[in-house]
C-alpha cells in the first residue's frame, strides 16, 4: 500500500453514504493503521480514535488519542480529558481529566 492509496482508501470510507461492509471498515482500518505508522500525524490518530468513539469502542478511542497525545496535540488532550472526566472507559478519574484539560493552556 501506498500513502495515495490510503488516502484514498480512508477518502472513499468517509464519503461512503451507504452501510458499511465489515470488509470496507477492515480496509479502512488498515489504511489508517498505515498511515499512521508512515507519517506519524496526529490528526489520523484522532480521525480513526473519532470513528472508534462513535463506534462506543473505547478501549481504542482512548489508544488513539493517547498516541496523538504524545505528539502534544491540544485536541488529544481535550477528548482524553472528556474520556477520564465522563468515565468512558469504566471509570471516572478527574485527577487524569485535569492534567490533560491543564496540557491545553
Amino acid at each position: 500500500m501506498t500513502v495515495k492509496e490510503a488516502r484514498k482508501i480512508v477518502q472513499e470510507f468517509s464519503d461512503n453514504t451507504k452501510i458499511v461492509t465489515d470488509e470496507d471498515f477492515f480496509m479502512f482500518v488498515e489504511a489508517m493503521d498505515f498511515l499512521i505508522n508512515e507519517e506519524h500525524r496526529p490528526q489520523d490518530m484522532m480521525y480513526l480514535g473519532g470513528v472508534y468513539y462513535e463506534m462506543k469502542r473505547f478501549d481504542l478511542t482512548l489508544k488513539y488519542y493517547d498516541m496523538a497525545s504524545t505528539y502534544d496535540y491540544d485536541e488529544a488532550y481535550e477528548c482524553l480529558g472528556y474520556i477520564w472526566y465522563y468515565g468512558r472507559i469504566g471509570e471516572r478519574d478527574y485527577k487524569k481529566a485535569f492534567e490533560n484539560f491543564s496540557k491545553m493552556l
